[in-house]
């Protein structure tokens, strides 16, 4: 591949005033070098992990796939996604397994070169720092002459810290099939490989641009002849700015063919993207756009929703007016605009995700700003799924068919909600770890004790998460997770299990899980079976035991106002689907105290007959029996949530008001904290 360098002056679309960067001081984005091969079995848990990172901090997070060390060898017709580049970095950094992640060159703790389990909290870590310099880039493809060129424009904000700075061009090829061994899923022929390093423009480490202070800038352009085999609409441009060798302030990827950092405005004034919603209430996520275009130009405003219930609605407000969405409003140059994203819940529970994206018109290729909006409501029982364990989430939400009040969401999400108060309505959490690293945070474990401690029940399940937090050689548990471990999940770790622990027995005589059936474990994980064996901390007792009957996999407690549920094996290990799904529906049932059928129909049996019935506008309830904080809940015929309402501790006539209701047959059941009562039946007729 035949590369070049031009130094430049400001090209055309700077010299319009146009940029390809910010010129406010930026934090730090993030580049994830991950050092992989075709014959690394648990690299595939990597890539999961790598494309999680990348949905969560889109243009924030960019992530290149080394392929190189004796995992990368091709064996007959396999493909060979080795570069010179790439085994040069590989053997300057202190890789001792694959896959291992190089985070912006940056040590951790001494170590340039971490595991999957650590690569979330580095980046999040990462992305807290300040940058001295903000980095743009722009690529375009000729295909007649198959000739790639790259130019880059650095804008130093402040002093560079030490030494001279280097910036490295690379390319970047998506979905490439081929072989991938994996020890989780089994060995694929025809894996889609991203992100693969192909080569660089630049030399391997880099161009050295000198040392800069504030204000000054570095523009440089690159060729390359791209080789025949890439397919160019496969592939990204990377460039980023850094130390020689260490210390990456900078990196951003764009489309190797019409790709563009031009920035075409900022977006400001967000505020808290994670919010508790109301039904039938508007919650408004008020920000400003302003036009950077040094032109007077037209700007697409589009709001989508992701998961949120079909029946909420949101709806772009623009300087006070309600547009359609997607909007075009035209912003004059240098002109702010007040920018509102309204989301209004109704009675469905849910979790809504919502991206607001202001795109140029004239400027298609320039990437979009866009922010983020997460808004819960109603919400009684939520599922908490670590990346990597998505696949598991559907048996945890089956498991609760007959919970009308339920959603699930990523750990990430979890912990932001939480860390912004979001969660007031949420009684019951269950954490489907899985097989995942690391099993528990410091962040998570933080909220997860506040949630506990203030009368929240915990039902949490996974293999390895006491063998993280035994000390052991690679496991990531901290103090913190620790405590947590012994403080709120009542265990004491014994030992790692393995295949010789093939089967579960439950507690016949517990009053919760006694009634499960017994069930063989299934190879989830190939022949990665561990399932925890562990102590119960008094007052829990154990609800499981494995092959061994003195081997323990489960505890449950009461402790003050809370429950805990913990299993050292996951529900998805059950051989006997009824019985995963049976952990998760008597976790649940028994935190509203019901542990029996009869016990679920005695449970509030003495809410009153609603009167009257059929109705017109309201119907009426007596109270008067129930104590304590009570939620009225009234589903349709096909079991669907359609109202809730507060009831104040001893009132004695609660009023619903049902006008809005179609007519029909409906139900109304009270929610609290010793249960859910049956459901007493009414009419509408309007």
């Amino acid at each position: 591949m035949k590369k070049t360098l031009t130094l430049l002056g400001l090209i055309p679309a700077l010299a319009s005033a146009q940029s390809l960067v910010n010129t406010t001081p930026e934090n730090r984005t993030v580049l994830l070098e991950d050092f992989t091969g075709i014959h690394c079995g648990y690299c595939p848990e990597g890539h999961v992990i790598m494309a999680a990172l990348e949905e969560r901090f889109g243009p924030r997070y960019v992530g290149v796939g080394v392929h190189a060390g004796g995992f990368a060898v091709p064996q007959g017709n396999e493909p060979d996604f080795r570069t010179d580049e790439g085994t040069a970095i590989d053997a300057h950094f202190t890789i001792s397994g694959y896959p291992a992640g190089v985070i912006n060159r940056h040590l951790f703790d001494g170590e340039d070169d971490l595991g999957r389990g650590s690569w979330e909290g580095a980046v999040e870590q990462v992305l807290d720092m300040p940058s001295p310099v903000n980095l743009g880039v722009e690529s375009s493809y000729d295909a007649g002459t198959q000739t790639l060129t790259v130019h880059t424009h650095a804008l130093y904000t402040g002093d560079s810290p030490s030494g001279n700075d280097y910036i490295s061009v690379l390319v970047t090829e998506s979905h490439i099939i081929g072989y991938q061994a994996d020890y989780t899923n089994g060995t694929h022929q025809n894996y889609d490989h991203l992100h693969v390093l192909r080569g660089y423009l630049t030399d391997t480490w880099g161009e050295d641009v000198g040392n800069h202070v504030a204000g000054e800038t570095v523009d440089r352009t690159y060729t390359m002849a791209v080789p025949p085999e890439w397919n160019i609409a496969n592939c990204e441009v990377v460039a980023f700015i850094s130390e020689y060798q260490t210390e990456v302030y900078q990196a951003r990827d764009v489309a190797a063919d019409g790709g563009t950092t031009l920035v075409i405005g900022s977006m400001a004034g967000n505020g808290q993207p994670y919010r508790p919603g109301q039904d039938g209430t508007a919650t408004p996520f008020d920000g400003t756009f302003t036009n950077l275009l040094n032109a007077d130009a037209q700007y697409t405003i589009t709001l989508t929703g992701d998961d949120a219930p079909g029946s909420w609605t949101a709806g772009i407000n623009v300087d006070g007016q309600d547009l359609g969405n997607p909007a075009t409003v035209t912003v004059t140059n240098g002109a702010t605009i007040n920018v509102t994203a309204n989301i209004t819940p109704d009675a469905a529970p849910g979790i809504g995700d919502y991206t607001l994206s202001i795109t140029s018109v004239s400027n298609s290729s320039a990437p979009a700003i866009s922010t983020e909006y997460h808004v819960i409501s109603g919400v009684h029982d939520l599922i908490v799924t670590h990346s990597g364990a998505e696949a598991h989430e559907p048996i945890y939400m089956n498991a609760m068919y007959h919970e009308p009040a339920k959603a699930a969401t990523s750990k990430a999400k979890f912990v932001a909600f939480a860390q912004a108060d979001a969660l007031a309505g949420v009684n019951n959490l269950y954490v489907n770890v899985s097989w995942t690293f690391p099993s528990l945070t410091d962040d998570e474990v933080a909220v997860l004790a506040a949630f506990m401690d203030n009368g929240g029940n915990l039902m949490i399940a996974g293999q390895d998460i006491g063998w993280d937090q035994s000390g052991a050689d690679g496991a990531y548990g901290t103090p913190a997770t620790q405590a947590f471990y012994a403080d709120h999940l009542l265990a004491d770790f014994m030992d790692d299990g393995s295949t010789a622990d093939n089967t579960v027995n439950f507690e016949d005589a517990d009053a919760v899980f006694g009634t499960l059936s017994n069930s063989a474990v299934n190879n989830v994980f190939s022949t990665n079976t561990y399932p925890d064996r562990i102590d119960p901390i008094d007052p829990a007792v154990p609800i499981l035991r494995y092959t061994n009957p003195d081997k323990i996999g489960g505890l449950r407690a009461e402790v003050g106002n809370h429950k805990v549920v913990y299993f050292g094996i996951g529900p998805e290990q059950m051989s006997n689907t009824e019985v995963g799904r049976g952990m998760v529906q008597l976790s649940h049932d028994w935190f509203y105290g019901i542990v029996s059928v009869e016990e679920f129909d005695a449970a509030m049996a003495d809410l009153g007959r609603p009167y009257p019935s059929p109705a017109n506008d309201v119907v009426n309830l007596d109270v008067s029996s129930i104590h304590g904080a009570t939620t009225l809940e009234v589903l349709d015929a096909s079991g669907r949530l359609m109202l809730t309402q507060a009831v104040a501790n001893n009132a004695g006539l609660a009023t619903l008001h049902v006008g809005s209701l179609a007519n029909g047959v409906y139900s109304v059941r009270a929610r609290g904290p010793q249960g859910t009562g049956a459901a007493r039946a009414f009419n509408v007729l309007h």
